[in-house]
């Protein structure tokens, strides 16, 4: 079951079960929608810094090209 554990400034954390989810949007020019695992130490360094956020986000595409994804793209 998704749980919403975070809210604000349409970034969302989630968890299901012992998983962490972000769901932000990634567009520059248009919407692009995206939901990405996170880790618990990640997820606790955006509710506690908001500021950091962008540090995280940066994270997260790094692994999505490293993985051959389009970080840009909407996966909802």
């Amino acid at each position: 079951m998704k749980v919403k554990i975070y809210e604000k400034n349409n970034i969302k954390i989630f968890t299901v079960g012992n998983s962490y989810y972000i769901q932000y949007d990634a567009g520059a020019h248009q919407i692009a929608i995206r939901e990405d695992e996170i880790s618990e130490g990640e997820a606790n360094i955006i509710i506690n810094d908001e500021s950091k956020l962008m540090e995280v986000l940066f994270a997260i595409q790094k692994r999505l090209i490293a993985r051959g994804e389009k970080p840009y793209k909407s996966n909802v």
